[in-house]
């Protein structure tokens, strides 16, 4: 992704720059050229567990002074927000789940819609191997998936967009066994490792780059 937007730049004149943050010991922030910064935007209690829809929620509306202090971070540092959680939030079995997680990207959406000095860019969660999950929860992931690009979510809310990660990622909906499961070709040696393979991250990578510059001009 960096190497396209770097070539994107040179192209165009722009200057997109692209930070990302995905866990405290693997260096907290990166910077623009792929070097670790040491720096966290989650506090030294961080843990992956909050990355769950549960946490996303408290981490954009929550008063406590934990969460208010990751929030001003990340607010007072960027100007395009993405955000998603890890796969193994996609496992959805009811629809009393499928409404909770609803319930929480509607109250980050409000927290959103006081902000539209900033851009927030949803991303659906990406899907699992066959192995790591079953019909009726890959089914429900698409269900989730598709609500957060419908006009359901979006319409009204200028300053929210959605990448459908989850879409690029699973196999289409239909009667197939392995309908809205990780794609055969973007699979790794490990059946039962959910993370998208090489070839995923090559095809998918350069296309979420190109939608954040797109959302960026765009608003």
């Amino acid at each position: 992704m960096r190497s396209y937007i770097n070539n994107y730049n040179s192209a165009h004149g722009t200057h997109f720059k692209l930070w990302d943050f995905w866990g405290v010991g693997d260096g907290g922030v990166i910077d623009p050229s792929g070097n670790p910064t040491g720096i966290n935007l989650y506090a030294p209690t961080y843990d992956y567990s909050q990355t769950d829809a549960e946490s996303l929620f408290l981490t954009w509306t929550s008063t406590e002074e934990y969460w208010t202090t990751v929030r001003n971070r990340i607010m007072g540092s960027f100007e395009v927000i993405a955000f998603k959680s890890c796969f193994v939030q996609n496992n959805i079995q009811a629809d009393e789940e499928l409404q909770q997680r609803k319930d929480w990207y509607s109250g980050m959406r409000s927290f959103f819609d006081l902000h539209p000095e900033k851009l927030f860019v949803v991303i659906s969660l990406p899907t699992q191997t066959p192995l790591e999950t079953t019909a009726t929860q890959a089914a429900y992931a698409r269900a989730f998936a598709n609500w957060l690009k419908s006009s359901a979510y979006l319409s009204g809310h200028p300053n929210v967009v959605c990448f459908d990660l989850f879409d690029y990622l699973a196999s289409p909906d239909n009667d197939s066994s392995e309908a809205n499961m990780l794609r055969p070709e973007y699979r790794g040696v490990d059946p039962h490792d959910s993370h998208p393979n090489t070839l995923a991250n090559q095809t998918v990578g350069p296309i979420f780059a190109q939608f954040l510059i797109n959302a960026a001009l765009n608003y």
